[in-house]
């Protein structure tokens, strides 16, 4: 799979975000945790405000009612879910359902269109044995509004700086709306399927795609899904404001 890096460059004046630095992450620094506003390379903390695009791609959105209970959950200035000025295009969601008859585990990915057609397509390549036959086979809408929408407190993994999210439905992570940030994340569900779990989040880290800068000699060349999304790369770079 693509391995990302290369420079990083700052967007030009007349273009969205103008003056922040996008570009130059790697594949080895996408893993975050469960706080929104991880998975920026050699940044820490809650929230996205502000902060540039090292693997281009734009942090996931969550409602205004989140945003209003935990301030660092606010992502306006991105849009909402169907903005279609979003690098790989509006916010969409996958859900993925354990086989296991000894769980009742569902999870869900959220992010923009490209990746998560994508991802799609590995997690079903590497994880079908886990699966349950209702997962999804192609991506739909994230509506904030809708009761069943994945919610930050159902966070257990961002990648990719916060661009892409895990959810795990039942899940209640309690540091997600605390303004205490020496609180720690709520355990896990001892009955999720955790098969299941490892595949999701090895697939997603491995297989997620990226802007590929210069390849280190041990990479191999990226996936289609990669190349389609250097077309969107210049895309991006030549939408006004």
């Amino acid at each position: 799979y693509g391995y990302g890096g290369g420079d990083f460059i700052v967007i030009p004046e007349g273009q969205l975000f103008a003056g922040r630095s996008a570009g130059g992450g790697t594949r080895d620094q996408i893993c975050g945790s469960r706080t929104y506003g991880s998975g920026y390379p050699g940044i820490t903390g809650c929230g996205v405000s502000g902060r540039g695009f090292p693997f281009w791609f734009w942090p996931v959105v969550w409602s205004d009612a989140a945003a209003e209970i935990q301030p660092c959950l606010n992502g306006s200035e991105y849009g909402d879910a169907y903005n279609t000025s979003r690098f790989g295009g509006p916010l969409m969601e996958a859900t993925f359902i354990s086989n296991s008859s000894s769980s009742n585990t569902t999870f869900h990915v959220l992010s923009d269109n490209s990746t998560v057609t994508s991802l799609i397509q590995s997690i079903d390549a590497n994880c079908s044995h886990y699966l349950s036959s209702s997962s999804s086979s192609s991506p739909i809408p994230f509506n904030v509004s809708s009761s069943n929408a994945p919610q930050p407190q159902q966070a257990i993994q961002y990648y990719r700086a916060s661009s892409v999210v895990l959810t795990l439905d039942g899940y209640n992570n309690s540091a997600a709306f605390s303004s205490n940030t020496n609180v720690t994340d709520s355990p896990l569900p001892s009955n999720m399927d955790t098969n299941l779990s490892v595949c999701l989040n090895q697939t997603i880290a491995l297989a997620v795609p990226l802007v590929n800068g210069a390849f280190p000699s041990s990479s191999v060349a990226p996936p289609v899904a990669s190349a389609a999304v250097l077309g969107m790369l210049a895309l991006f770079l030549l939408l006004p404001f």
